[in-house]
């Protein structure tokens, strides 16, 4: 190059327009400064950083770090903190399957076969005691079966509206126990009374809020007051003229077949009675002949007031033996149905009630039958 093409000093301290620029004209100037670092020709003048320094030729090309595991440090330093610009994809989420209430399949729990007989059998030592007694401890030990049948059975049948069919049938049969009482043991009032407990379960079904179920809750109503107030029969027939022993033959027999029965079922439990059932043929029929066996042996004792000749107590005890039988195959039977569970717990509690009571109220009208008949 020629010395007319080379700029001269002045001019490259002049600049493009010529003007004379010293290092005094830039105090005051309104153009910023040069960082700190960088001279007036744009040369990086630290000997430290990341930043190259720039040549004549360009740009001096960065030094790569030492090995790959320093480069992926440096490059994860840098990215931390730094907001992502792509959304973060949510996780599908993994929705549970509905929980399914399985019913349980199983039967209930129940006492052991002897314990189910021990317990009729401690029942009917009882009502023998309170037959002895008199009249007055019969009725108290008869109300006592009454209510507490009537408390099982509507547990049992799980009637709805079960409080106040429980009033209502509680006042039928104390008011059933009066009648029989104060008429010297004529029964003829016990079907008025039964019909004023059902004007009063109707009254029940009027008030009660939210009626609903109405025809299953009457009907149970009406179910747990006849069988209720046919235990009042007992007291009937306590007070007839040669009853105290027709009534301690019918005990004795209902609580030998009740408990020689379950012994047979213990023994030998098959063939059974039906399907479902836990009554088998042996012990029907070894309590048959226990009941006739025992009733029996009271008539020829001579206990009571009367004096029954052995063939018609025979006869006594095997119609009385098989209609309790026939009670307690309706309730095992009943029992079948039920499964294990909080579902049908509550009916479960009270199957044992029902059981032990059913077949000493059902008791009380064919014993009365059945010894008006013998005794005539």
């Amino acid at each position: 190059m020629s010395d007319e093409q080379e700029p001269s000093a002045d001019a490259v301290r002049r600049g493009g327009t010529g003007e004379d620029r010293t290092a005094r004209d830039w105090v005051g100037s309104e153009e910023p400064e040069a960082p700190a670092g960088v001279d007036a020709e744009g040369t990086s003048t630290s000997d430290t950083g990341p930043a190259a320094a720039v040549t004549e030729d360009g740009p001096a090309p960065v030094a790569a770090p030492a090995d790959a595991t320093a480069a992926d440090a440096v490059l994860s330093d840098a990215v931390v903190g730094v907001p992502s610009a792509v959304p973060a994809v949510a996780e599908p989420v993994q929705e549970e399957p509905p929980r399914q209430i399985v019913r349980a399949t199983g039967a209930p729990r129940r006492p052991p076969l002897l314990v189910q007989g021990l317990w009729p059998a401690a029942l009917a030592g009882g009502l023998v005691a309170a037959t002895v007694f008199g009249l007055l401890p019969l009725a108290v030990a008869v109300l006592g079966i009454q209510v507490f049948l009537v408390l099982g059975a509507l547990a049992l049948l799980d009637a709805p509206a079960a409080g106040g069919a429980f009033l209502v049938a509680t006042g039928t049969v104390l008011a059933a126990d009066v009648v029989v009482l104060a008429d010297d043991g004529r029964i003829t009032g016990l079907a008025g009374v039964a019909g004023l407990g059902l004007v009063a379960s109707l009254l029940h079904q009027l008030i009660r809020k939210g009626r609903s179920r109405v025809t299953e809750s009457l009907a149970d109503t009406l179910v747990v007051i006849v069988v209720a107030v046919a235990a009042a029969c007992l007291l009937a027939l306590r007070q007839v003229d040669g009853g105290e022993q027709v009534l301690l033959v019918s005990i004795g027999a209902a609580g030998a077949v009740l408990l020689l029965g379950r012994v047979g079922d213990r023994l030998a439990p098959r063939p059974m009675l039906a399907v479902g059932s836990t009554r088998g043929w042996p012990g029907l029929l070894l309590g048959l002949g226990g009941g006739v066996a025992v009733a029996v042996l009271i008539a020829d004792l001579g206990y009571g007031d009367g004096n029954l000749p052995v063939r018609s107590a025979a006869l006594l005890g095997l119609v009385v033996a098989s209609t309790v039988a026939t009670a307690d195959l309706a309730v095992d039977l009943g029992a079948a149905e039920l499964r294990a569970g909080w579902r049908d717990a509550r009916r479960v509690a009270a199957l044992r009630p029902t059981a032990l009571l059913l077949p000493y109220a059902v008791l009380g009208p064919v014993a009365l039958l059945a010894g008006r008949l013998v005794l005539a």
